[in-house]
């Protein structure tokens, strides 16, 4: 059966695997940040810019395919109960797989940006202009005490 309803499955397949590999994307940029290869984590910014865009075309067609089906104002949790009997199992495992890969991209992406951020606050800490003063050679080192006793 061809139609709106099996297309919108295949599309929230797409969706499903897009941020499969926006995921695998988020895990190898904390290995490249851990690692400190900049040039392959200028690569994984990349791909990731790329497969962002190519989110916008899924969702152009997403709200299309829901208008067309007149479900454009159902959660996608409840989305299967709306679907022909024969597409219903189909349609909720679809989304269940779709909703398990979201969850594991948020997670994958929140782990890279947590790291990616401690190496930042690294970085600035070592630029010069972040580090404490040097004394001047005349004036003694701070805390140093002289001994009175003697």
């Amino acid at each position: 059966m061809s139609g709106p309803h099996s297309d919108f499955l295949k599309l929230l397949g797409e969706l499903s695997d897009t941020l499969d590999q926006l995921a695998g994307l988020a895990r190898r940029k904390v290995s490249c940040t851990r690692e400190g290869d900049l040039t392959e984590l200028d690569q994984c910014m990349r791909r990731e810019q790329v497969i962002t865009l190519s989110l916008k075309t899924l969702e152009r067609k997403r709200q299309a395919l829901l208008s067309e089906m007149g479900l454009s104002e159902v959660p996608l949790n409840h989305l299967f109960e709306h679907y022909p009997p024969e597409l219903r199992l189909e349609a909720r495992d679809t989304v269940d797989r779709l909703q398990t890969q979201f969850t594991r991209y948020q997670s994958a992406a929140a782990a890279a940006r947590s790291v990616m951020e401690r190496a930042l606050r690294d970085i600035e800490s070592m630029m010069p202009e972040n580090a404490p003063p040097l004394p001047s050679p005349d004036e003694p080192p701070p805390k140093m005490r002289t001994d009175l006793r003697a």
